[in-house]
């Protein structure tokens, strides 16, 4: 089934709006990261900075209460899907790493060949027995292996370490102070495959997967899925046919022209008729009232997409860009015009912008607004 043409901006708004960056009506972290399902997490708190935007106001809890959601083990930090870092619920852990387990290792096969990962499972048995008895950082995983005449360092220690999340053997403990800690699996999670049921099946996962995936980022194409999930063209074609008339296909125009997008058949007004939510986008913004967004550097508005991307980035930004550690983006409704950085100290948090126009005295105002936002969610953190 396919329906009408949408253009860029259409497709930007509703993006906006189904991942609550504008109305944004989320009870708490743990449900944000559900409601997408994965959220890309090497960047810790930047990660949980992005997922409170997405949160009613009256329930942002803070740098504090988001990590602490983390440490009771109601968010998860592991790697899946793709070789990096991914934020996921306890229930959605299992059968997203058996779905993405085996793509991520093939990923990985030429640096665990490098390094010699295959050969070093007496340093992975240790590591396990280590975590049964407490939670342990990466350090003092360094130093027991080596204590054990099994040194590991660097790149080697940290592919190790990865398989054996993958393998379901680890996955993140509560901090310890600034420092992220390594747990037993199966004991930060819950039996069985979540939504799934009981049973593991491939096709199950790949249609949960998608329909959970479209539900939180509107519009995607084939590749744009391909390119966040880290599965074949031949899998999101797979999954898109199993979800057959929950689909439906929409042909891009303007920046989009030429290629299709999917999106759920029932998507909600969130999808269908964004406009209400969102209000005014770049170009076509009320000077007056700009609406600025700090977005982590990782923020799945632009990392869920490879070939749609553009049309959240203006013309001469590149957001590859990190010149001067500013690795973050500020968006000017809707668009990302420049990047943001912020240095946490021990009472204080400075957030810096380095602008890729020159900005209006009413944007200038509005990141200062945000900025103050920043502030107040390291507040108790820094107390």
């Amino acid at each position: 089934m396919s329906t009408g043409a949408v253009d860029g901006r259409r497709v930007l708004a509703a993006r906006l709006a189904a991942q609550r960056l504008r109305s944004p009506d989320l009870p708490d972290v743990p449900t944000a990261v559900g409601h997408h399902v994965a959220v890309q997490g090497q960047e810790f708190h930047p990660a949980l900075w992005g997922l409170t935007r997405r949160l009613r106001a009256d329930a942002r809890p803070g740098a504090a209460g988001a990590v602490a959601a983390c440490d009771r083990g109601e968010v998860l930090r592991t790697h899946v899907l793709r070789p990096t870092w991914h934020l996921v619920r306890p229930d959605d852990a299992r059968w997203l790493l058996e779905l993405s387990a085996p793509r991520v290792h093939q990923a990985n096969g030429t640096l665990y060949r490098q390094v010699g990962t295959a050969g070093h499972g007496a340093e992975t048995d240790l590591v396990v027995e280590a975590v049964q008895e407490r939670p342990r950082t990466r350090r003092e995983l360094a130093g027991l292996l080596a204590a054990h005449g099994r040194p590991l360092e660097g790149i080697a220690l940290g592919y190790v370490l990865m398989r054996a999340e993958l393998d379901r053997l680890l996955v993140s403990g509560p901090l310890d102070g600034r420092q992220q800690t390594y747990a037993p699996f199966d004991d930060r999670v819950p039996p069985g495959y979540g939504p799934l049921g009981e049973r593991f099946d491939r096709d199950a996962a790949l249609v949960e997967l998608l329909r959970r995936y479209l539900a939180s980022r509107a519009y995607a194409t084939v590749k744009d899925v391909a390119q966040w999930s880290g599965f074949t063209l031949t899998d999101v074609r797979r999954a898109l046919d199993l979800l057959d008339d929950e689909v439906v296909a929409v042909p891009g125009a303007g920046a989009l022209d030429g290629l299709t997008l999917w999106r759920l058949a029932d998507p909600g007004d969130r999808v269908l008729d964004p406009a209400p939510l969102v209000g005014a986008l770049a170009p076509d913004g009320d000077p007056a009232r700009p609406v600025v967004d700090l977005l982590q550097s990782y923020d799945e508005l632009f990392q869920s997409f490879g070939e749609s991307r553009r049309i959240v980035v203006a013309d001469g930004v590149d957001l590859g860009d990190r010149l001067g550690s500013f690795i973050h983006a500020v968006a000017v409704d809707g668009v990302v015009v420049g990047r943001w950085r912020w240095v946490v100290g021990t009472r204080d948090v400075v957030v810096e912008p380095q602008w890729r126009r020159a900005p209006s005295p009413a944007e200038e105002a509005a990141f200062v607004a945000q900025v103050d936002a920043v502030r107040a969610h390291w507040g108790t953190l820094l107390a």
